[in-house]
C-alpha cells in the first residue's frame, strides 16, 4: 500500500485476515444455528439463529453502502456519499431490533399459550456449543492482536458468546426441568439484543439532523481560529454542528475593512485549511466580514 512501510502492510493484512473469518464464521454459524433451531424447536436457540442472521445482514448492508461511497459519481454527487454509512448504520440497528421484538412478543405468545417444546438433544448441543468454541478461540486471537479493528470484532463475539450460552442454559433447562425457561430465555437475550440496536439507533439519529457537535471539538476551533492570524480582530460567531459522523464548521470572523481583498482571502483560505485538517471535521466555511454584526 502506498505510504504504508512493510511492518504497517503485514499489519494491516492480519486485521484483514481476523476481518474475514470473522465474517466467514458468522456465516457458517448462520447455517449451524438454523440447523441446530430446527432440530430443536427451542425459541432460545431460534434467538441465536436471529442474531447470526442479522449480524449477516447488517455487514451485507454496511459492505454495500462503502461500496457505494467508494464508487461515488462525483458529477451526481459533488461533496460524495459519505452519509451512507450513517444510513446503513441506523437500517442495521433498526432491522436488528425489530428482528428480535418479533421474536419476544413470539415467545410471549408460546408462553401465554402454552406451546413450549424445546428439544435440547446431543448433536443439538453438540452444534451450539461447537460453534461457541471455535468463537471464543478467534475472540481470544483478536483480544491477543490488540489493534482497534480487531478489539471491536472481539467485543462483537464477546457478546455474541454470551448470548449463545445464555441460550443453551435456557433451552437445556426447558427441555429437563422447566419448560418455560426456554421461551424467557429467548425474551431474555432478544431484548437485551433489541434495547441495545434501538438505543445505538437513537444515538446516530441526531448525527444527521444537525445535532452541535462536542464543547472540545467547538474550543479545538476556537483556539485555531484565535491563534491563526493578529489581523482577525474578531470571532463573529463559530457553528459546529452534525450533519454525519464527521461535523460542519461555520466560521465568521472580523478583519479591517482596508484590507486588500487578497489578503483577507488568503487568510480566510489558510484558516479553511487548517480546520479541514481535524479529524472530526467534514466540510469548513469560513466567512470575512468588516463589521461583528452576528451575522444578522
Amino acid at each position: 500500500m502506498e505510504g504504508l512501510t512493510k511492518p504497517e502492510e503485514d499489519e494491516k493484512a492480519m486485521d484483514r485476515l481476523l476481518a474475514n473469518l470473522s465474517v466467514a464464521l458468522n456465516v457458517t454459524l448462520l447455517f449451524t444455528n438454523l440447523f441446530a433451531s430446527i432440530l430443536s424447536g427451542s425459541l432460545s436457540i431460534v434467538s441465536t439463529f436471529v442474531d447470526s442472521f442479522m449480524d449477516v445482514t447488517s455487514s451485507l448492508i454496511i459492505g454495500i453502502c462503502l461500496k457505494m461511497i467508494k464508487n461515488t459519481n462525483m458529477f451526481n454527487y459533488p461533496r460524495g456519499r459519505n452519509r451512507l454509512e450513517l444510513v446503513g448504520v441506523i437500517i442495521c440497528s433498526i432491522l436488528m431490533g425489530i428482528a428480535n421484538t418479533l421474536l419476544v412478543m413470539e415467545s410471549i405468545r408460546s408462553i401465554i399459550e402454552g406451546d413450549i417444546n424445546p428439544v435440547m438433544d446431543v448433536p443439538t448441543l453438540s452444534i451450539m456449543l461447537g460453534g461457541s468454541a471455535v468463537k471464543v478461540v478467534l475472540c481470544l486471537v483478536c483480544y491477543r492482536r490488540g489493534s482497534s479493528s480487531t478489539t471491536v470484532l472481539a467485543m462483537d463475539m464477546r457478546n455474541d458468546i454470551c448470548t449463545s450460552i445464555v441460550a443453551i442454559v435456557c433451552a437445556t433447562i426447558g427441555d429437563r426441568y422447566w419448560p418455560y425457561a426456554d421461551p424467557l430465555g429467548a425474551i431474555l437475550v432478544c431484548g437485551v439484543i433489541a434495547k441495545s440496536w434501538y438505543g445505538h439507533a437513537l444515538e446516530q439519529v441526531p448525527h444527521l439532523v444537525g445535532k452541535r457537535a462536542e464543547r472540545e471539538s467547538l474550543s479545538r476551533i476556537l483556539k485555531i481560529v484565535i491563534e491563526h492570524d493578529p489581523r482577525i480582530k474578531y470571532v463573529d460567531h463559530v457553528m459546529v454542528y452534525h450533519t454525519a459522523l464527521e461535523a460542519l464548521a461555520e466560521v465568521h470572523i472580523v478583519m479591517d475593512e482596508k484590507l486588500p481583498l487578497k489578503v483577507t482571502h488568503d487568510i480566510a483560505q489558510g484558516l479553511e485549511q487548517k480546520l479541514m485538517l481535524l479529524n472530526f471535521v467534514e466540510r469548513c466555511f469560513v466567512h470575512c466580514d468588516y463589521e461583528c454584526d452576528g451575522d444578522k
